[in-house]
């Protein structure tokens, strides 16, 4: 029997979110449903049984009905200032960064500053461990969910890959298990979390979820943010690789930098492709998103452009917390954002174009055009 009031997975998420092409894949309806009748087909929720209608899927998607200012409050105690473009930031919170380590910098994307921020936490024993995604086996740059408990394991899943996880807050649902585990023993485990924007806003609301069977907001003590601009499907990026007579298991890295897509071969040959074709590709999710620097993570992660650094944005007093006890300890380095003056010019410009396709193909979506 439906509690008065509430609405469905059909009512809300189906025609609201997925029939309409608003979807982030993000599978944070799946993970929280408390009766299992929500299923992951195609990249899309889809009712796999009888909705009890709790209501609880609602609560928890970020492409229905999201409350900037909640969130925010929820996040960082207050909601963003009126200048504050790029959503919440800290007191001296953007900055320069990179890690100083050899062995991260030979395997990361851009500065390291990722795998630096969560080998801190790890090490010094503020999290048990952390989400993020790794590489399937088998499917090179295909990305998959990971839960990394040591260095090594956070080092093999360092770089970017632009085709999308769909499975990555599942990691969520083991390290959900191994909270409850320990919670029986009378004992903390808390994990650190890295997304990109679409699935940070997923955590948060899933922090927010009144009674959960997993206490998200105590079990993900850090969330971690990486800017984007999109991803793309993976046969998607397969071909448009293909098409320029590049397989992925010949790719070392690929970066997206000022209309390019530039391509590392293992061979050390650099291919810097036209990336317009690969747009084609953008996954239907991404077209609506209107969130670049992950507004609502402790802390945000960007390269823009910068070679061997990264810009951090600092949001909260946890993400202060992390980044400044990774530089005391030596493992990152840092300098003013005021050195690269063009950084912000990108950051901002880029803030705004995302948000107005966001808001254009939203309005698109529900008028349905």
């Amino acid at each position: 029997m439906a509690e008065e009031g509430l609405l469905g997975f059909e009512e809300t998420l189906g025609k609201k979110v997925v029939e309409a092409g608003l979807c982030a894949g993000c599978g944070s309806c799946v993970l929280n449903c408390p009766f299992w009748v929500i299923g992951f087909r195609e990249g899309r929720p889809q009712l796999i049984e009888e909705c009890p209608v709790c209501g609880v899927c609602s609560q928890v998607c970020p492409r229905y009905e999201f409350d900037v200012g909640r969130v925010e409050e929820f996040a960082f105690g207050r909601e963003r200032k009126p200048d504050e473009l790029f959503g919440v930031v800290r007191e001296g919170g953007l900055v320069l960064a990179r890690s100083k380590d050899p062995r991260v910098l030979e395997v990361c994307q851009d500065g390291g500053l990722v795998s630096s921020l969560l080998i801190t936490a790890v090490e010094k024993k503020l999290v048990k461990g952390a989400i993020l995604s790794g590489v399937k086996e088998g499917m090179p740059f295909y990305p998959d969910v990971r839960v990394a408990y040591s260095r090594e394991e956070i080092l093999a899943c360092a770089g970017s890959r632009y085709s999308f996880s769909d499975r990555l807050v599942f990691g969520m649902g083991l390290a959900g298990a191994y909270w409850l585990a320990e919670k029986v023993k009378d004992r903390e485990a808390h994990f650190a979390f890295v997304g990109l924007p679409c699935q940070v806003q997923a955590v948060r609301l899933m922090q927010m979820l009144p009674n959960p069977p997993v206490s998200w907001s105590e079990a993900i003590r850090y969330v971690i943010g990486l800017f984007c601009t999109e991803t793309f499907t993976y046969e998607g990026l397969k071909s448009y690789l293909a098409s320029h007579g590049i397989e992925l298991d010949q790719v070392r890295k690929t970066n997206i930098k000022a209309g390019e897509f530039v391509v590392e071969l293992k061979t050390g040959e650099v291919r810097e492709l036209d990336l317009k074709p690969l747009l084609q590709h953008r996954r239907e999710g991404c077209n609506v998103c209107w969130d670049f620097s992950a507004e609502f993570a402790d802390i945000s992660v960007g390269s823009l452009g910068l070679r061997g650094w990264n810009i951090a944005i600092i949001r909260s007093e946890r993400g202060e917390e992390l980044f400044s006890t990774a530089r005391e300890a030596g493992l990152i380095e840092t300098r003013p954002v005021e050195e690269e003056p063009h950084v912000l010019k990108v950051l901002s410009r880029l803030t705004r174009l995302k948000r107005k396709r966001g808001a254009e193909a939203i309005s698109r979506a529900r008028s349905g055009n």
